[in-house]
């Protein structure tokens, strides 16, 4: 194979899909596609070549036909979840791919039974828009050496949850803001904190008067998986909102956080999502409380 041998496509498989490979490789040559493709190109061939014995060949797309997410075929995915374009993989049958790996603006070719052709006009129909694009092609070697040796995307766990998560967090801020209250009466005011099922009621007052009101409710205006926050009194029942917080899993940390969208909740509207633990949350909260009820004695 000479330094300049070009493809459209090159192609990676499983033992029992051989045959089919087969006929698509063959039905897109027909079409007029040039496939680097060799019998004992298998996912295994592919997985354990150093970059140095992988053919030397430049390609528009690398292929792995994926019908078991397997720990080459996890790699070859992931790779399209971090943005190489270079790499296409062809889900067979049924096969989904975990929400991990999967990019939400990929459009995956597929293969259905017995339908080699429109897995080729799919395919043609990538080819031609990447060369209209102006695409280069890449090394081959260095696409699926680059692939193999990218880290695991970190996965959100099986068991996490926004339900619990959200329990958790009225749960804390109710406790927080209990056991904090009554540091207030030093400034000569009188806070309290009513616990209910599905609301926190916290009011600070000063010889009768309310000078700051708080209701902490499970769930709002972002889903009845989030946290909503409601500063000043307001009748019973109307819907409004001055911020509100989703739990979500941060892959960074490996923990959950609260995603805070702060209308005024803070003292702010920024416009853009905030992550924040029930530790940093809480404490940004009385921050609040303490600023509001100090601009009320001067």
């Amino acid at each position: 194979m000479s330094e300049d041998a070009t493809y459209d496509v090159a192609v990676s498989f499983t033992e029992e899909l051989r045959s089919t490979v087969g006929e698509v490789v063959e039905t897109s040559r027909q079409r007029g596609l040039t496939v680097l493709h060799g019998p004992d190109q298998t996912h295994e061939w592919w997985a354990h070549k150093e970059e140095g014995d992988l053919p030397n060949a430049r390609v528009r797309f690398f292929l792995p036909f994926v019908s078991t997410v397997d720990e080459f075929t996890t790699a070859m995915l992931r790779a399209v979840k971090e943005g190489n374009e270079h790499v296409l993989p062809v889900l067979v049958g049924d096969l989904t791919v975990p929400a991990e790996l999967l990019h939400p603006h990929v459009s995956y070719l597929r293969l259905a039974d017995h339908r080699t052709d429109q897995l080729t006009e799919a395919l043609a129909g990538r080819v031609e828009a990447a060369e209209a694009a102006g695409a280069q092609r890449a090394p081959v070697a260095e696409v699926v050496a680059t692939a193999r040796e990218a880290a695991p995307v970190p996965a959100v766990p099986a068991t996490f949850s926004r339900y619990a998560e959200q329990q958790a967090a009225m749960r804390y801020l109710g406790e927080q803001l209990t056991a904090a209250m009554p540091g207030l009466e030093r400034s000569g005011f009188v806070g309290t904190v009513h616990l209910g099922d599905s609301r926190i009621t916290v009011r600070v007052e000063r010889a009768g008067d309310t000078v700051y009101a708080l209701d902490i409710q499970r769930g709002g205006i972002g889903g009845d998986e989030t946290v909503n926050f409601v500063v000043g009194r307001h009748d019973a029942g109307s819907v409004c909102s001055n911020g509100w917080a989703r739990p979500v899993y941060s892959t960074e940390t490996g923990s959950a956080v609260l995603e805070l969208h702060d209308f005024s909740v803070l003292g702010r509207s920024t416009g853009e999502p905030r992550t924040y633990r029930r530790e940093d949350l809480f404490a940004a909260l009385w921050q609040r409380i303490s600023t509001v009820v100090a601009a009320t004695v001067r």
